[in-house]
């Protein structure tokens, strides 16, 4: 008679899909829930049902809240926060342009694969009292927010980019053009007369209104052949014949 013990399986409902990973699913499940709800205001048993199985199931892969919270920042919010912001690392371009395009381009990439990203960002790190914040705060290279600030701020000096902005607003700004629109998507739609915000559409304007206000002013550029011309003008000799 074999009397080894099997080892204990989970107990709980769980879809019937071969090979598929419930701690995952119930990832994806909790962090679509916060994003829509709210951390404090979604409960286990919330998660359980939306994921369709039992809060014990819950229990078995994340012990409480905090160790779900932990697991949610250390594999989403972290590689993504990493993955963007490589894109003002030692080794990216030096070319201001180049680097505020890459970061709309990750941003996007990033929020088209998690839509739940921006509306929990804003809503559990950016606010003040949100139950991720802490934990991100700790996570976020600064180092790479230095060097991105350095790069705008040498282009300025080089004439390159407008001197009348702020280099360590710029990301700043950067970032609240790409999320905050899609934090707020749900809320446009439902207001009559105004259309769904698209994508593309979206990318496409942030990215005018950055790379083209990084531009020095044209007026600049203008000023001295414009004044020089009104000069030559109050100089030139009058033609009207004197009585």
């Amino acid at each position: 008679m074999n009397t080894k013990r099997q080892p204990t399986k989970p107990r709980g409902r769980r879809p019937a899909v071969e090979n598929f990973d419930v701690r995952e699913h119930l990832l994806d499940t909790a962090t679509r829930l916060f994003s829509e709800r709210g951390i404090s205001a979604t409960t286990v048993a919330q998660i359980a049902a939306a994921a369709e199985v039992t809060s014990a199931l819950v229990h078995y892969y994340f012990t409480n809240r905090e160790t779900l919270l932990d697991a949610i920042v250390e594999e989403r919010l972290a590689p993504s926060v990493g993955f963007v912001w490589s894109a003002a690392g030692e080794d990216s371009s030096d070319d201001p342009f180049v680097m505020v395009a890459e970061f709309v381009k990750r941003l996007f990439d990033v929020t088209g694969r998690m839509p739940w990203l921006p509306p929990l960002w804003l809503r559990e790190v950016v606010n003040e009292g949100g139950m991720l914040r802490d934990r991100m705060v700790t996570r976020i290279p600064f180092d790479n927010i230095k060097r991105f600030g350095a790069r705008i701020k040498e282009a300025q000096h080089a004439g390159a980019v407008n001197p009348e902005l702020e280099p360590l607003l710029m990301f700043n700004s950067l970032f609240a053009l790409v999320m905050l629109p899609q934090a707020a998507a749900k809320m446009w739609q439902s207001i009559r007369g105004f259309p769904a915000i698209e994508r593309d559409t979206l990318q496409r304007h942030v990215t005018a209104l950055l790379l083209g206000g990084m531009n020095p002013p044209a007026e600049r550029a203008a000023r001295k052949p414009a004044a020089k011309k009104a000069d030559t003008a109050t100089r030139r000799p009058s033609t009207r014949s004197s009585s």
